[in-house]
């Protein structure tokens, strides 16, 4: 008895030929249940497909499907939970506009005929400390000696002049404390700035706070927003 074979044949053609110029290797569940199909629908009548073999194939094509649901799923879950994040930290910088910022501080924005502080916390007293400033290219400009001074915060600014006594052009810099003990280790040091919140800025789709109309920082940075206190 003759079996026409040309429908599966021309099923398995169609599953092989790329859809588009890049074509693809990957057997989706169409073409997975079109080849099926092709098969039921060309058996031999006198042997027909062998039933285990049938549902075995059923559970493959179940087991696929489900695991393209689920990775749909995930990927709308995934979308979702960015798009939630982003507004929340939109909704944070708004929010912080018109309030005092105290964030980590390293690199900072110098207009012109400004200067820069910055607050040194230091773990223990120290018996030297230093306030190197580089610019936006890595060049030192000021080295300042704040000579001893006691653990915990400490006011550190700089004028905005360099070794020579040459006023700096406005642009980032930045500033780096360190100290050192009466033996000579060095003490640890944390660094902070504190300004007001001017407006919000976007970096690489990421909210920042703009600090004094010229500083950038990120949220990650932040360390407390409080309310500016006015005079009535």
């Amino acid at each position: 008895m003759s079996i026409d074979t040309s429908t599966v044949t021309n099923a398995t053609q169609a599953v092989q030929q790329p859809a588009d110029a890049t074509g693809s290797n990957e057997l989706g569940k169409d073409q997975f249940l079109q080849i099926l199909t092709a098969q039921l629908a060309n058996q031999d009548p006198t042997a027909p497909m062998d039933s285990n073999a049938f549902v075995a194939q059923l559970a493959q094509f179940s087991a696929l499907e489900q695991a393209q649901n689920t990775n749909d799923t995930l990927t709308q879950m995934l979308a979702l939970q960015q798009t939630t994040g982003q507004t929340g930290n939109v909704s944070v910088a708004v929010a912080a506009v018109g309030k005092q910022a105290s964030y980590n501080a390293s690199q900072m924005t110098l207009s012109a005929g400004g200067s820069l502080g910055v607050t040194a916390i230091l773990a223990s007293p120290a018996t030297n400390v230093t306030l190197e400033v580089d610019d936006a290219n890595g060049n030192q400009v000021r080295s300042q000696q704040f000579g001893a001074l006691a653990a915990g915060s400490n006011n550190l600014t700089w004028d905005g002049y360099n070794d020579a006594g040459v006023a700096q052009a406005p642009g980032n810099y930045t500033l780096t404390v360190s100290a050192t003990d009466i033996s000579g280790n060095p003490v640890s040091v944390t660094q902070q700035a504190s300004g007001l919140v001017t407006g919000v800025t976007f970096q690489n789709g990421a909210a920042q706070l703009m600090i004094n109309n010229n500083t950038p920082v990120s949220l990650s940075d932040l360390i407390s927003i409080q309310q500016v206190n006015s005079t009535q």
